[in-house]
């Protein structure tokens, strides 16, 4: 590859705030039209803006469809047709259902819930909205009045949220935090269905336990829902999700299926049936998803996707994604087939399978080198597909999926090649819907990855990816970025990501690869990490290097820099300790020493008891002897460690620890705490924060860059 275009720049880390993301469509029932999502970044207020937009699902004319408040979405069809539900925090501050007609009109507020709502689902009949609201354990839902102004609805909640800011908190359950929402305010997800005239509504569910994933049957007469309602949630190691139905006016709930992790619940069209997204466990967090059916009344899950050999969901890490929302499996009107999205070999694809079948004869439908994060459709032979590549935020597109295009899928062997050719569009042909970066993209270039793989210390066949530098020329050797992924149980691939584009326009050619452990390889490889952590994955993370400096002649393998977050930040944690082969390291929200992760984490108790295979009293040694703190002494290479203050996933005590004990021993380390964030800051932290923290990876790699020999 030559010189880029001097007509254009590289990416700049400023551009974040040009960043136009979409997602989210939603398809007329008619088939004519889409609804889809628009997030950007309001500069003055450094806050995320979503508003929604609709377009013929055939392209041309796109309008813009709300613009009052700063967060409109989750917009779902009314049954004729007529009108769009959809959630904005316009009046108050928490979300809200509204109605807006698409004859013409302004959009009604339909509900006033104190907590606000999400997730809606309209009745078939058109009559009711089935959504999800946070209730206190065992109160009711609170609603403000009908009189009460957007003014006095938005102070009256930020009062609310004052007070528990500042007071005392007391608890008795295990699971008491969670990363991003803060600590438990001793409420739960429950099922509330609204009238969509009167606004009245009825509370469905209740009690000590969350519900989610609802969906209506086609009869209009009940909500199913997965929720875990057993006792002794404490101490259950497998966190069960069981399948319910409730009847629309309310009653007792029926248990439908209780043999599987079950999720995201979705009827057949006649009703007969109820298919979701589920697991047995039998890996853990590292087991692949599944579909399975059961009758609408109940009975054993049936697994239609035991011999498909790829995890079906959207593995595929970006920092650019907008607040992309799942739903169940998708049904095709005649109830014969099931789509759902699958990922294998850094790729998310749009897969069919048959309502009777094994995965065996499953086809993928939509796929290549990029990364599709959302679908929708009346008619199977037209899909609207919402999906990103390595060199394109996102695009939203309709797409004819020709049965000779589909492709089968088949188990590969661990060891066995992916092959090195890119894989094409197919279909070949789509129609683009919407024009979001186009602007940016006019004075922007963006760096297209090349892939390679390679054979790590036991023949397994590992992929990665290496980015040239923006400046590139022939001939010339570039200072690298091994950057890691977190998860472990994620992968890199055809996604974008700003941070790599823009270490690549500073000069930098970029390094990611997917070290066993990742999705999207078959289940050996992903399990391969449990139990594990710090033997085959880091091998597989230091070989890439040398695989990589071996394959592209313009690595300069004697100057590379590492970092990585979450699980990358414990692989650089686990690397700094165990190898001098980096001039630099910055360690991101990371984790450092498995027994304090356990007890401080809000994950920590099952995390670490599925992912290293015992606890603080079982498995003492083993986890002390996977923890990166034991091998502190040994840290020679100049270490940042960056951490969200905030981060409740991995909590900052974790990179404290570290930080002690490398500078009590005079090792070259700093930390750099950034306040008001969580774990999420690389993807939906304050925009400015998210800035601070990419100009300190790279200022710190950057400044103690070796000469070139």
């Amino acid at each position: 590859m030559g010189a880029l275009s001097l007509a254009k720049r590289g990416v700049s880390i400023d551009d974040l705030y040009g960043f136009e993301l979409v997602g989210n469509p939603s398809v007329a029932p008619n088939g004519e039209q889409v609804v889809y999502e628009q997030t950007t970044v309001n500069r003055k207020t450094d806050e995320y803006e979503t508003q929604l937009f609709i377009s013929s699902v055939a392209g041309g004319k796109r309008s813009q469809l709300t613009s009052s408040g700063t967060r409109n979405y989750g917009a779902t069809w009314s049954p004729d047709g007529q009108s769009l539900a959809f959630l904005s925090n316009r009046n108050g501050g928490t979300p809200q259902a509204f109605i807006l007609p698409l004859a013409g009109g302004e959009a009604r507020q339909l509900t006033r819930f104190k907590n606000g709502i999400s997730s809606l689902v309209w009745t078939p009949d058109g009559q009711k909205l089935v959504g999800l609201t946070a209730v206190a354990i065992g109160g009711t839902i609170e609603a403000f009045e009908a009189d009460m102004s957007a003014k006095d609805c938005e102070e009256a909640t930020q009062k609310v949220q004052k007070e528990w800011a500042e007071g005392p908190k007391r608890y008795d359950r295990l699971y008491y935090k969670m990363d991003g929402a803060g600590m438990s305010k001793h409420r739960e997800s429950q099922l509330v269905v609204v009238d969509v005239e009167t606004g009245e509504f009825t509370q469905l569910t209740d009690g000590p336990h969350s519900v989610s994933g609802p969906a209506v049957s086609p009869d209009s007469k009940y909500v199913a829902f997965a929720s875990n309602r057993r006792d002794h949630k404490d101490t259950d190691p497998e966190r069960h999700s069981d399948i319910y139905r409730v009847a629309i006016t309310g009653g007792e709930l029926e248990l439908l299926c209780d043999d599987t992790i079950g999720y995201n619940p979705s009827y057949s069209p006649d009703g007969s049936t109820i298919a979701f997204y589920g697991n047995k466990n039998e890996f853990e967090s590292a087991t692949h998803t599944d579909i399975y059916t059961i009758p609408a009344t109940g009975g054993a899950g049936v697994n239609l996707t035991s011999e498909f050999p790829d995890t079906i969901m959207d593995a595929v890490l970006s920092d650019t994604h907008p607040d992309v929302r799942g739903a169940g499996p998708k049904w095709s009107a005649d109830g014969k087939h099931l789509y759902a999205l699958s990922s294998r070999d850094g790729r998310t694809e749009l897969v069919r399978f048959s309502a009777g079948g094994n995965g065996s004869e499953a086809k993928v439908l939509i796929g290549g080198d990029r990364q599709v994060y959302g679908f929708d459709f009346a008619d199977p032979a037209t899909v609207t597909i919402a999906y990103a590549t390595q060199t394109h935020p996102g695009k939203v597109a309709t797409v004819h999926p020709v049965e000779g295009e589909a492709q089968a899928r088949h188990f590969r062997a661990v060891t066995e090649s992916m092959g090195s050719k890119p894989v094409a569009f197919f279909p070949a042909s789509e129609t683009r819907l919407d024009n979001a970066c186009d602007a940016l993209f006019e004075e922007v270039e963006t760096i297209q990855p090349e892939r390679f793989e390679f054979r790590s210390q036991d023949d397994w066949v590992v992929e990665g990816w290496v980015m040239k530098p923006f400046n590139y020329e022939e001939g010339h050797k570039y200072p690298v970025i091994l950057d890691i992924h977190g998860g472990p149980q994620l992968q890199y691939g055809y996604g974008f990501f700003h941070e790599m584009q823009w270490f690549a326009s500073q000069g930098y050619a970029v390094l990611f690869m997917n070290p066993r452990g990742s999705m999207g390889y078959g289940q050996e490889f992903v399990n391969a990490v449990r139990h594990h952590y710090g033997e085959g994955d880091a091998a597989d993370v230091l070989n890439s290097v040398d695989a990589a400096v071996a394959q592209f002649d313009f690595l300069d393998g004697k100057r590379v820099g590492v970092t990585g977050g979450s699980y990358g930040g414990f692989m650089t944690n686990w690397i700094v300790g165990h190898t001098d082969r980096f001039f630099a390291a910055v360690s991101q929200r990371s984790i450092s020493n498995w027994f304090s992760f356990y007890g401080v984490s809000d994950i920590g108790p099952l995390f670490v008891e599925a992912q290293l295979g015992g606890d603080i009293f079982t498995e003492p040694e083993k986890l002390w002897r996977m923890s990166p703190l034991a091998y502190a002494p040994q840290v020679k290479t100049p270490l940042l460690l960056l951490h969200s203050e905030n981060d409740l996933r991995c909590p900052i005590e974790q990179a404290e620890q570290f930080y002690t004990a490398i500078k009590r021993r005079g090792g070259e380390v700093e930390l750099f705490r950034i306040p008001n964030a969580s774990h999420g800051l690389s993807r939906n932290g304050k925009p400015k924060l998210r800035q601070e923290r990419l100009q300190a990876i790279f200022n710190y790699i950057n400044d103690r860059l070796p000469s070139e020999e």
